[in-house]
């Protein structure tokens, strides 16, 4: 069962190359179009970004049993903020 659908606006291309990075980081995995999925041991996610809009939607798709879903949902959150404050303090 898919998680709620987290949506991040004013997310500027700068950002989106910050999660980018922050996947290949963390997962090994490879972000090179603006929508996809990750897929990484028991998780999915799937992502969209919208560089005209600047907005960013991400969703878990699958996820163990074991992690509450609020757990995910606001670790994705966290970790997209920070992106966020990094982003905005090196600019």
């Amino acid at each position: 069962m898919a998680l709620q659908l987290q949506t991040f606006s004013s997310f500027t291309p700068a950002m989106y190359a910050a999660f980018a990075a922050k996947i290949k980081n963390d997962t090994g995995v490879v972000i090179d179009a603006n929508e996809g999925d990750v897929v990484h041991g028991s998780f999915t996610f799937h992502y969209d970004y919208d560089p005209v809009e600047q907005v960013l939607q991400v969703q878990c798709m699958r996820k163990p049993l074991f992690i509450p879903a609020a757990t995910i949902v606001n670790g994705m959150a966290e970790e997209v903020a920070e992106i966020i404050a990094s982003t905005k303090v090196a600019s």
